[in-house]
């Protein structure tokens, strides 16, 4: 498994390469991903270990997956990642972690996280672009979710499928760590709005 400064390395060196490739300045990249210009520039020089949240938006800006900003390598049609090039994306003081473990580039994006929550311990997900689905497998223990009205528990075995375009949580339910996979599901036009339901343009401020 990578280290954290093996990783920062990494997603530094390939968000200012593909910034680069795009002709975008750092002030363009901010503007497009939601990100402060600061964090860009810590990201870009691997001062700072993003969050989830961050990757997703500047992955999505330079209109590239996650695992374009973690290894960059171009994807062949067979491509394994062996158990040490996994790579923590996440971690909390009480141990628990989320893994990122394969994905693909757009426009159809599917990603492959390995996540672990201790006892007592959450995360919360930001909405996806509408028509993004997320897959979760419990392998170990009880897991919590909580999506739009809804809070299942699903035990060892258990399997869900859910619409994740709504803010959601998964939390560890019980004494012994839950881990459980996650698949991101998320389609070239996810967040597209029919033709038919967009509103007249209107001009800008």
């Amino acid at each position: 498994m990578q280290s954290s400064d093996d990783v920062a390395a990494a997603v530094g060196r390939n968000v200012r390469a593909l910034r680069q490739q795009r002709r975008m300045t750092i002030d363009a990249l901010a503007a497009a991903s939601g990100v402060s210009r600061g964090t860009v520039i810590q990201i870009e020089t691997a001062r700072g270990n993003p969050s989830i949240a961050t990757l997703c938006n500047l992955a999505s800006a330079l209109r590239v997956g996650v695992a374009s900003l973690v290894d960059g390598d171009a994807a062949p049609r067979l491509t394994v990642r062996r158990a040490e090039q996994a790579v923590p994306l996440w971690s909390s003081p009480a141990g628990s972690s989320a893994v990122f473990r394969i994905g693909t580039d757009p426009p159809d994006v599917v990603e492959l996280w390995d996540w672990t929550l201790q006892p007592g311990d959450s995360f919360d997900g930001e909405a996806h672009p509408m028509g993004t689905v997320e897959v979760l497998s419990v392998l170990a223990g009880d897991l919590g979710l909580r999506t739009g009205g809804a809070e299942p528990v699903l035990a060892t075995g258990d399997t869900v499928m859910f619409e994740a375009h709504a803010a959601h949580r998964y939390s560890c339910v019980g004494r012994r760590p839950v881990r459980f996979t996650m698949v991101v599901l998320q389609p070239g036009d996810a967040g597209l709005v029919p033709p038919t339901s967009i509103a007249p343009a209107t001009p800008p401020d």
